[in-house]
């Protein structure tokens, strides 16, 4: 049975039933056109092996994963001791690499907030702050934090770290006008089923002269060339929309929001490389061999041009 949802937030938005209810979109989350097609099915290679259409708007360009579970849903498809941003595992060596340059990374992100945003005593939010790593940092630094985690365990893990308050997706949407001087999403902006609502309200709690970092994988990188549906950062159904910079910037401009800057994540291509290989099940040389060398050509690429890294920071403020 399907039906198309009369809900405002999900206006014209197509259910299935009676298995598991899922969105179907009809039109461009990004600019609302209804010129839909698919560019391809991708496997949910973490955690069930099931199908999902990766969908792209012949408008602006726009690709998001289609017939996706809904909010509600999709909690059983995190569901995994492997899946690192919740369960902080260091199982294999995709992961244990994780966690080796985790430590740098969590430096240069508290130096990129510092460099881009005014005062000493800042007031910050995490979205998504998963274990609480980052906002640890942050507080090192003298800051004020504050996160939202929608999983109960790494959110239990994050307050306990860090001692801030961290609150369920629900706070999100109770937090007051002009509240911060910082808001960051560390590579999860991808997975809000509330895109568009989800940086409106960014910008409302944002003050007047305040930044947002924001970080996404990026699907016209190299790597991304390189594996087309095998690419890990597609990473269906829990990555609900694929950006491009070209998309990301008219995604912002629709929230009055403009891109100040934006930086690379060389070592993101040499992880998702990795992964990309694994779920192609190559054997041991190509799996380790062939993702460096996919990382280094999108790494040394990206030096050149921006545009060509695996993943992208995005420095934002109001427009």
């Amino acid at each position: 049975m399907r039906y198309i949802c009369s809900l405002p937030e999900h206006h014209g938005e197509i259910f299935d039933f009676p298995f598991m209810p899922t969105i179907t979109l009809t039109s461009c989350p990004v600019c609302g056109s209804s010129k839909l097609e698919k560019v391809f099915d991708a496997v949910d290679h973490f955690a069930t092996k099931e199908i999902f259409p990766v969908c792209e708007c012949r408008e602006c360009s726009f690709r998001f994963t289609n017939s996706f579970p809904s909010e509600e849903m999709i909690g059983r498809y995190y569901d995994s001791a492997d899946y690192i941003s919740h369960s902080d595992s260091d199982k294999g060596v995709v992961n244990r690499l994780y966690h080796y340059f985790r430590k740098g990374m969590l430096q240069k992100k508290v130096d990129l907030v510092a460099a881009h945003a005014q005062g000493d005593s800042l007031r910050l939010l995490d979205i998504g702050c998963g274990t609480g790593y980052f906002l640890q940092a942050a507080k090192e630094r003298g800051w004020h934090v504050r996160g939202i985690e929608k999983n109960s365990a790494a959110r239990e893990s994050a307050i306990a770290r860090t001692g801030a308050v961290i609150e369920d997706e629900n706070g999100l949407w109770n937090l007051e006008v002009g509240t911060f001087e910082v808001v960051t999403l560390w590579h999860v902006l991808e997975h809000i089923e509330k895109l568009n609502e989800t940086l409106e309200k960014l910008q409302d709690i944002l003050k007047p002269d305040g930044v947002a970092v924001i970080a996404l994988p990026n699907h016209r990188a190299y790597d991304a060339q390189c594996y087309r549906s095998f690419w890990a950062a597609y990473d269906v159904p829990r990555h609900l929309w694929h950006f491009s910079p070209g998309t990301v910037e008219k995604l912002l401009k629709k929230h009055g929001l403009k891109i100040i800057e934006t930086r690379p994540m060389p070592l993101d291509a040499f992880y998702i490389s990795m992964l990309s290989e694994q779920y192609k099940k190559s054997n041991f040389l190509l799996k380790y061999g062939r993702a460096f060398l996919v990382g280094l050509i999108g790494y040394l690429r990206s030096l050149r041009h921006v545009a060509q890294s695996s993943s992208l920071i995005y420095i934002v403020k109001k427009d």
